[in-house]
């Protein structure tokens, strides 16, 4: 390590939990590089952190506005979580941060079809309605918060937060695949916009998401301190905006994705090609800030660590 002067963990997380082998060799290299006074930053103990029911014990601890989670491994734990927590409630893998295998339970219909798997670590979180709250409010806001759910994404490396992108759905559990952009980037819309249908939704997405983008990153001091609770230096945090501006986390996630500009959903609409690279840049700036005793020729010595 004689030419290196910081290592980042980027690693699958939470992950002693899904991947104990690389946890002990992860800690040996972090401790290593701590013995030799290097700068480590996303240490693999802090990436143990990021269990749904970890993150919302600590959160809930240092008085994080995020969700109510419990832990559930049985039929019997379920139902007692869902009547504590009170419906409606989404269960999923405690482990994962991908949407699959998500169930809302919305009733008792709904919780004795949930496929819960005895023996598996499963999480219950609150569902809370922000669309509600706008609806409930009204006035003062764009229409497509009373009218849809919506998911906002912010990157947060130490003290410093920059906004990646806003996404509406009909869905509550908001991503990628069930978004509007997803939806309105497929053929049949495509072709209906040249005809004037739904050309109106789509500019009010995309203005919704740039002005996000371009803004000032509302509720960044409980992002910050979302990340730092969990000994992250590193993340993207999901969250909903609520009417009053204040902010609800549903996760910090460290091994996040960010995909080349022409890749993302509605590349050229979105200006996403010069949007990525400008998110590029500020996470190489951040970094560099973090290890002030690299010189601009060593830095790419740290990023390629």
């Amino acid at each position: 390590m004689a030419d290196v002067r910081a290592i980042v963990f980027w690693l699958g997380d939470p992950l002693q939990q899904k991947y104990p082998d690389c946890y002990r060799e992860a800690t040996a290299i972090a401790d290593e590089a701590e013995a030799l006074g290097l700068k480590v930053l996303n240490h693999p103990e802090a990436l143990c952190n990021t269990s749904k029911t970890m993150q919302a014990r600590i959160w809930s601890e240092k008085k994080v506005p995020s969700a109510a989670v419990r832990l559930v491994r049985n039929d019997s734990q379920l139902r007692s979580a869902v009547f504590e927590l009170g419906k409606p409630c989404i269960v999923r893998s405690d482990c994962e941060h991908a949407q699959r295998d998500v169930t809302i339970v919305r009733n008792q219909e709904d919780l004795a079809r949930c496929p819960l798997t005895s023996g598996t670590a499963s999480a219950v979180l609150r569902l809370y309605d922000i669309r509600q709250e706008y609806r409930d409010v009204r006035g003062g806001f764009s229409h497509l918060f009373r009218e849809y759910h919506h998911k906002a994404r912010a990157f947060v490396i130490g003290d410093q937060v920059m906004a990646s992108h806003l996404f509406f759905s009909k869905s509550p559990i908001v991503g990628l695949s069930n978004s509007l952009f997803s939806r309105e980037s497929s053929h049949n819309r495509a072709v209906a916009r040249k005809f004037g249908y739904h050309r109106h939704l789509l500019d009010e997405l995309i203005e919704a998401d740039q002005q996000y983008f371009n803004s000032p990153v509302l509720g960044r001091a409980h992002l910050v301190q979302a990340v730092r609770s969990l000994d992250l230096d590193i993340a993207a945090v999901d969250y909903s905006i609520r009417p009053d501006g204040q902010v609800m986390i549903w996760e910090a996630n460290p091994y996040f994705w960010l995909p080349e500009g022409e890749s993302s959903v509605l590349s050229e609409e979105r200006h996403a090609v010069q949007r990525v690279q400008k998110s590029f840049d500020w996470m190489a700036d951040c970094l560099q800030a973090a290890t002030p005793q690299t010189g601009t020729a060593e830095f790419e010595e740290v990023v390629s660590a």
